[in-house]
């Protein structure tokens, strides 16, 4: 192999293996501006709280519209000591938090909405909050909004409470991202890791995602994987469980479908919230065990297709932070040639 062969195939692999470094953290991947939800416990007052009272149950009943997701939610908690407990649980109406499928990935929250609350079966009353420092209060969460959906909760000696909660999020102002490659998408996201506040293990999670408005799985880009999600044609229904986990990233509910509708209006969407409220009550109520399921194949919710204009971007930054290697490796390669042909001219003449 001549030199210049061998400098042109180590200039190849230097290339190779720094190129996917590059495009690896180019751009920050994940999903964007998605209807999605967290529940936890708020704030430093509240910390002789912590690992207290344990949520023993969550069944969550998700309806995924073209543009928009319905959400109810019910949980069983307990306060597992001899005192009385008081203190403040919420939910963010936006968040950034850290994604399920790499280390870089994040993923921001978005759009809560018509939120109300109700706990052993008395509505509760939401109280006006903004404090910005209680968003760097965990680890999961870095500050991004000082608007929390926030109530008191009380519990006796060693009381069992049932907490339900509705809301309705904005789907259709997702982006999923990867390296440059951008979709706009509809999203849901349901965030678990909140969930490691709470004392010991979740003993069971119950997830039920039903497609509305004429969606079918066909829709459906990619779910979370770690569910066992199956699948109900009658109803059009997936049905996943988790049991006797403590919540990490890598078990959050995310779920990537349908097209971005540039002429959607989640105002028009608001005003029909009394109907969509008593659908989800109607769903929530279906005896989900006697339903014939089906297995069904869940694609990856982070996947996005590659295009030239996601290419594009990468390549010229691959062009201007080799460019100078380039220039140099031509330099060499020009140098090395004028002295071989001087050494060939100089045998020549003597």
């Amino acid at each position: 192999m001549t030199l210049h062969k061998i400098l042109c195939t180590a200039f190849l692999l230097i290339t190779i293996t720094l190129a996917q470094k590059t495009f690896a953290n180019a751009a920050q991947p994940g999903i964007w501006n998605a209807g999605g939800t967290v529940y936890t416990m708020l704030y430093p007052e509240d910390a002789n709280t912590f690992k207290k009272v344990q949520m023993q149950q969550e069944r969550i009943f998700i309806q995924l519209y073209k543009g928009f997701a319905v959400v109810k939610g019910t949980y069983v908690f307990k306060n597992t000591t001899n005192e009385h407990l008081q203190f403040k649980m919420g939910y963010p109406i936006n968040g950034i938090y850290s994604g399920g499928e790499n280390d870089l990935n994040q993923i921001i929250l978005d759009s809560l909405s018509q939120f109300k609350i109700k706990a052993n079966n008395k509505w509760l009353l939401l109280e006006q909050e903004n404090h910005p420092e209680i968003n760097t209060n965990t680890q999961n969460i870095n500050a991004f909004s000082d608007n929390w959906k926030v109530w008191q909760m009380q519990f006796a000696p060693n009381e069992i409470q049932k907490v339900e909660v509705y809301f309705i999020v904005n789907t259709n102002e997702a982006r999923i991202r990867k390296g440059y490659n951008i979709e706009k998408r509809n999203a849901f996201i349901y965030l678990l890791e909140s969930g490691s506040v709470w004392k010991n293990n979740i003993e069971k999670g119950e997830f039920y995602i039903q497609l509305m408005d004429g969606l079918t799985p066909e829709n459906v880009q990619g779910i979370s994987n770690g569910f066992g999600f199956k699948f109900n044609t009658q109803y059009q229904i997936f049905v996943g469980q988790k049991t006797n986990f403590s919540p990490t990233p890598k078990d959050n509910l995310i779920i990537n479908y349908s097209e971005f509708n540039e002429n959607f209006s989640f105002e028009n969407v608001i005003k029909q919230t009394n109907e969509l409220f008593a659908k989800i009550d109607q769903m929530s109520q279906l005896s989900f065990e006697s339903l014939t399921y089906s297995n069904i194949e869940l694609g990856n919710p982070y996947e996005v297709e590659s295009t030239i204009e996601g290419t594009l971007p990468g390549l010229l930054t691959l062009f201007v932070i080799f460019a100078p290697f380039i220039i140099g490796f031509i330099g060499i390669g020009i140098a090395i040639w004028v002295i071989v042909k001087w050494i060939r001219l100089k045998k020549k003449i003597n």
